[in-house]
């Protein structure tokens, strides 16, 4: 029985985990095509801001809301996967640590929904909140660290092993992608799933306006004491993700509609501040209680690099929908599934969305 073919447009951390899911299955035949792909550049390049997935912290971190029982699912399903990863397949880069989060407010003053839903977590006394004038309530939970470089390596090699095909090529236009396909071969036309994030833009076919960036300006520091991720919500967006390799990332800033790329002096300036008063640990023991002006260089000289990435936010919320189009060259109808528009939670809900692309096409 020939495997239907399909094509995944994309190959960030949504595209990836996508083409694992159907090419994992048997039932397809697939190919991933992107601009950019892990592994590609040569030594010393960077990757371009255009592609999100390698500017990530990244840890799991429920971004849902208490009312969005959608994303709730996909990044309860998604927190599963990650421990079977941890637990089985160290070579992925995800490991287990613990998860801090301090709340400046409490939408609707309820507590955040995962704190019922994960086993082991618990609330934080106040008195040990890092700064208790702006810090109304804490919540420590098991969770999981992700190396970024290494997870997007892993996906990649793991879909080869298990035969799917990586084509490095831009596209200008959905269809396009049926143009790596051989017609005469060709039993049925090829599924396309669109993961381009940023991408949908302006790729012809799709141009959805409701794409939308969110600059996000990070550092990545050498500290290998801080093992925990932290993050601090409210008048202040900061965050502390260790990578597990003693390299930790630090952040940040949500600025939506911004496409500077150039780094900020003052921000990283602020992030260094923040950071510090989040985790002492990102220092060693013999700087507590030096003053704060020599923590703050010895924490710049640990600078490994300054970042600016682009977070692929979609106004009213990702897409996941099937989308019918017409070959112009062949005339023949075909069908493209989106999913894309995943803002700052790609790496905690991909898991789940992978799964729902699936169930999709498999009901086609």
């Amino acid at each position: 029985m020939s495997k239907r073919p399909v094509v995944v447009v994309g190959a960030g951390v949504i595209g990836l985990t996508v083409a694992n899911q159907l090419q994992s299955s048997g039932k397809y035949s697939v190919t991933v095509a992107a601009e950019q792909v892990p592994g590609s550049l040569p030594a010393g390049a960077r990757e371009s801001t255009r592609w999100a997935s390698p500017w990530a912290g990244a840890n799991w971190r429920a971004w849902s809301s208490n009312s969005d029982h959608v994303l709730q699912d996909m990044e309860l399903q998604t927190y599963e996967k990650l421990g079977e990863l941890a637990d089985t397949s160290p070579e992925a880069g995800i490991q287990r640590t613990q998860g801090v989060d301090y709340f400046g407010k409490l939408a609707d003053n309820a507590l955040p929904w995962y704190a019922a839903k994960l086993d082991n977590a618990k609330e934080i006394p106040a008195e040990q909140f890092p700064n208790p004038t702006d810090t109304i309530y804490g919540l420590c939970y098991p969770t999981f660290i992700i190396n970024v470089p290494v997870y997007l390596e892993y996906l990649k090699s793991r879909f080869i092993g298990l035969g799917g095909l990586v084509e490095q090529k831009s596209l200008s236009h959905i269809e396009e992608s049926l143009l790596l396909f051989n017609p005469d071969t060709l039993s049925s036309m090829p599924i396309v799933v669109n993961c381009t994030a940023l991408g949908s833009r302006v790729l012809g076919g799709v141009c959805d306006k409701q794409m939308c960036p969110v600059r996000g300006q990070t550092l990545v520091v050498s500290a290998p004491e801080a093992k925990r991720t932290i993050t601090r919500v409210g008048s202040k967006f900061d965050y502390v993700i260790p990578r597990g390799d003693g390299t930790v990332v630090l952040g940040g800033t949500a600025e939506v509609g911004s496409w500077e790329d150039a780094a900020d002096p003052n921000t990283t300036q602020r992030i260094l501040r923040h950071a510090l008063e989040l985790e002492p640990k990102l220092l060693p023991q013999s700087m507590v209680g030096r003053p704060e002006s020599e923590r703050m260089q010895a924490l710049r000289e640990n600078i490994i690099s300054v970042n600016v990435g682009f977070r692929p936010m979609r106004k009213g919320g990702p897409r996941l929908e099937t989308e019918s189009f017409v070959d112009t060259k062949s005339s023949q109808p075909f069908t493209v599934v989106h999913c894309y528009g995943h803002a700052g939670f790609g790496y905690q809900s991909s898991m789940g969305y992978a799964s729902k692309v699936y169930q999709i096409i498999s009901a086609l």
